[in-house]
C-alpha cells in the first residue's frame, strides 16, 4: 500500500526504493574537423569567397548539439574545415554522435551511420576527433585491424563453449557478414578482473581491411567504421549488445580507419567476468488477465542481458496458490554488473508480444528494468519484490468504458514544421496511447499519423472561437492516465495528422473521476511544451506516470468548526483517516475513490477533490493506493 500522510501542516511521505547508476553530464570541448579535399576537385563544395565563388556552407550536428547546425570554416588555405564546440548534453564516458553536411544534406558514410566517439570519462577535458574526408570519400590503403573479444563471461553464463562454439567478426567493412575465419583462442592475453580473478579466454582476429560498405573501394583515411562480435552456438548467430559506453547510436562497435592497429579487448556485449547470482524474478499479471481479453495465457517471458536477449526464459504460475496470476522464473545473471531485463507476453490479436516498458522504442534500453547485483566471497541467491507488468496494478485501469471530453485552443497554434494553422481550411486530430481501442499496449495504440487516423479522431470546431473538442469513449482496461497529441491537417488533404505539435514530450492526463460522464479534461493548447498532470502512483521507471506526491494532498486551515481537504483524486485511490498515530487501523473512505467521487473544482491539473472534515482534536489523513 503506498501511502501519504498528513496531519494539518504535517506531510510525511513513504517512497519506494531503487537503484541505479548516475553519470554526470559531459563538459568536454569537442574540436571537430573535415577534409573537403575530394568536393573541392569534383565540385560538389564550392565556399564563398574568399575559400571559393559560390554559396555552399559545410557543418556538423549531432548529440552535442540536439542535432542543432554548426557550422566549419576553412583553417587557412587548406582544404580542411573545422570548429569547436562544448558539450554538455552527452554523458562523460559515453559516446557523442555526429555527421557533417552541405548545405543543409546530410553527408554519407562508410558505414551509412552517424559517425561516433567515446568521450571521456571527467568533465573539462577537451576531444580532438579524426579528420575524414567528406562522406569518407577519398584516398586511403588496405590496412590490418586485429579484434580482441573476451569470451569469459559468456562462458560463465554457459551460453559459450570453448572448442565446440565460435566467435566472428561482422561489420561495415565486410558487409555485415561472416568474414570467412573465425577468432581463436588466445592463451597469452590475461584480462584482471573484479576481485582480481585473472582470467585467459580472449579470442582474436587480425583482419584485413579492403572494402567498405557505403563507399566502394579501400576505405579512405579516417573512414568510419562498425563492428560487433557474433556467436556461432550449434549454428545459430548471437549476435551481442555492447553497451552506451562503447557503441554509437545504430547499437555498434565502431573505430577510424586510419592506419594498422589492434583495437583494445572488448568483453562480448561489454559484460565482464563476475561471479554468478541466482534471482528469482516475480511478475503480477493481474492487471493484464483482466483487461487484455487477447492475452495468451502462460506466455509470460523474460529477455535481456543475461543470456544477449537470444531467447525467452519462461514464468510460471501456481494454479493451486493464492494468486494465479503470480509468474515467477529464476535468472542467472552476473555479480557487480548492471543488466537490463524485459518481460513479455503474447497477444492473439496482434499476433505477437507487447512488452514491458518499450516507450521509446523496443530496441532502446533507457525505460527497461535494470538490476545490479552486489559481488559476494560465493554465488548468491535472491529473491526480488513482485512488480505488475508495466507497473500497473489492476486499479491503475479505467474499469469501464469512459466518455472523456478533450479540448484544444489553437490560438497562434504552429506546427514544429513551422505551419501556421488556419481555421477556415486545415482539418486537426488527437492521437495517442488509447487509440485504436482495445486493450492499452503500452505503448504501441498511437496509430500513424498521416493518413493513418481511424474514424473519430477528428476534433471539431466549437461555432467560430478557435477551441475544438472530441468526445472519446476510452475502451475498459485503458490506464487512468495516458499520453497523447495533437496533430494538423494543412488544407485538410491527408486525411490525417501531421506529427507537429511537440517533439520529445506529449500531454499526460488523468481521468480523476469516472463517476463525471463525460470526464471534462482541462482545456489544451497547441503547444511544444505540453502539459503533464502529477499523477499519484507509485514511482516507476518512467516517471512521467507517477510519483507518491502526485496527489497533492492539501489540509487547510480549521474554519467554522471544518478542516478543508483537497487533493488531486483519481480512481484506485482514496482517503483514509484515524485520530491517533498509535492507533494501527485507518479508517477507509471509499466514497473519495476517484470511481466514484464528483465533488470539486476545475484546475489546469483535472478535477481537485475537495471536502469538509469536523475539526475535533487530531487528526490525520492519508491518500492510498489500496
Amino acid at each position: 500500500m503506498k501511502t501519504k500522510f498528513i496531519k494539518y501542516a504535517l506531510l510525511t511521505a513513504l517512497g519506494l526504493g531503487a537503484s541505479g547508476m548516475l553519470t554526470a553530464q559531459a563538459n568536454t570541448m569537442l574540436f571537430f574537423s573535415v577534409d573537403m579535399a575530394t568536393n573541392l576537385d569534383n565540385g560538389t563544395f564550392n565556399p564563398a569567397p574568399p575559400d571559393g565563388t559560390g554559396t555552399d556552407v559545410v557543418a556538423v550536428r549531432g548529440t552535442f548539439n540536439a542535432w542543432s547546425v554548426l557550422p566549419l570554416f576553412r583553417d587557412g588555405t587548406s582544404s580542411v574545415f573545422t570548429n569547436s564546440f562544448n558539450d554538455t548534453a552527452d554523458l562523460n564516458g559515453h559516446v557523442v554522435s555526429y555527421r557533417f553536411r552541405i548545405n543543409g544534406t546530410d553527408e554519407s558514410t562508410a558505414s551509412w551511420d552517424n559517425r561516433a566517439a567515446q568521450l571521456p570519462t571527467t568533465s573539462g577535458a577537451s576531444l580532438a576527433l579524426p579528420t575524414p574526408y567528406y562522406g569518407d570519400v577519398g584516398p586511403g590503403q588496405i590496412i590490418n585491424v586485429t579484434f580482441q573479444v573476451d569470451m569469459s563471461e559468456e562462458i560463465q553464463l554457459g551460453h559459450f563453449t570453448p572448442g565446440v562454439d565460435q566467435v566472428d567478426i561482422r561489420g561495415s567493412f565486410n558487409g555485415w557478414a561472416n568474414t570467412g575465419a573465425y577468432l581463436v583462442h588466445d592463451p597469452s592475453v590475461l584480462v584482471t578482473n573484479l576481485g582480481g580473478i585473472v582470467t585467459s579466454n580472449v579470442y582474436t582476429l587480425e583482419v584485413p581491411i579492403t572494402s567498405g560498405a557505403q563507399v566502394p573501394g579501400v576505405p579512405a583515411t579516417n573512414a568510419f567504421m562498425e563492428w560487433k562480435a557474433v556467436e556461432d552456438v550449434g549454428g545459430n548467430s548471437n549476435w551481442e549488445n555492447p553497451g552506451p559506453t562503447s557503441a554509437n547510436d545504430a547499437q555498434n562497435r565502431f573505430w577510424v580507419n586510419n592506419t594498422n592497429q589492434v583495437l583494445p579487448v572488448v568483453s562480448f556485449s561489454d559484460l565482464p567476468y563476475a561471479p554468478l547470482a541466482q534471482v528469482g524474478l516475480n511478475l503480477d499479471m493481474t492487471g493484464v488477465v483482466a483487461y487484455d481479453t487477447n492475452y495468451v495465457p502462460n506466455s509470460v517471458t523474460v529477455w535481456g542481458t543475461f543470456n544477449n536477449w537470444a531467447n525467452g526464459v519462461m514464468l510460471t504460475n501456481n494454479p493451486a496458490g493464492p494468486n494465479t496470476n503470480l509468474f515467477s522464473t529464476t535468472i542467472i545473471v552476473p555479480e557487480g554488473v548492471s543488466v537490463i531485463y524485459q518481460f513479455r507476453y503474447t497477444n492473439s490479436l496482434l499476433s505477437g508480444w507487447v512488452y514491458d516498458y518499450a516507450s521509446d522504442g523496443v530496441y532502446n534500453n533507457n525505460l527497461r528494468r535494470t538490476l545490479e547485483m552486489p559481488i559476494t566471497p560465493r554465488s548468491m541467491t535472491t529473491n526480488l519484490p513482485t512488480v505488475f507488468f508495466l507497473d500497473l496494478a489492476p486499479g491503475d485501469y479505467l474499469p469501464q468504458d469512459t466518455p472523456v471530453l478533450f479540448t484544444v485552443d489553437m490560438s497562434h497554434a504552429i506546427g514544429t514544421e513551422g505551419w501556421v494553422f488556419d481555421p477556415n481550411t486545415d482539418g486537426l486530430y488527437i492521437n495517442g496511447s488509447f487509440a485504436n481501442g482495445g486493450f492499452y499496449y503500452y505503448p504501441q495504440t498511437w496509430y500513424g499519423w498521416t493518413n493513418n487516423a481511424p474514424a473519430g479522431y477528428q476534433m471539431g470546431r466549437v461555432g467560430t472561437s478557435l477551441l475544438y473538442t472530441n468526445l472519446l469513449v476510452l475502451p475498459r482496461g485503458t490506464p487512468v492516465a495516458f499520453q497523447y497529441q495533437y496533430g494538423m491537417d494543412p488544407y485538410s488533404v491527408y486525411a490525417g495528422p501531421l506529427q507537429d505539435e511537440a517533439t520529445g514530450i506529449n500531454h499526460f492526463r488523468v481521468v480523476r473521476s469516472t463517476g463525471l460522464t463525460p470526464y471534462v479534461m482541462p482545456i489544451d493548447a497547441f503547444t511544444n511544451a505540453p502539459h503533464q498532470e502529477p499523477l499519484f502512483a507509485p514511482a516507476n521507471i518512467d516517471q512521467a506516470m507517477g510519483t507518491l506526491a502526485g496527489g497533492n494532498l492539501t489540509i487547510g486551515a480549521p474554519s467554522g468548526g471544518n478542516i478543508p481537504i483537497s487533493w488531486l483524486g483519481r480512481p484506485g485511490a482514496q482517503l483514509q483517516v484515524k485520530t491517533s498515530l498509535s492507533d494501527p487501523v485507518w479508517q477507509a473512505l471509499p466514497s473519495t475513490d476517484g470511481l466514484r467521487w464528483t465533488n470539486g473544482v476545475n484546475t489546469p491539473n483535472g478535477l481537485l477533490s475537495v471536502t469538509n472534515w469536523p475539526s475535533t482534536g487530531s487528526t490525520y489523513f492519508r491518500l492510498v493506493r489500496p
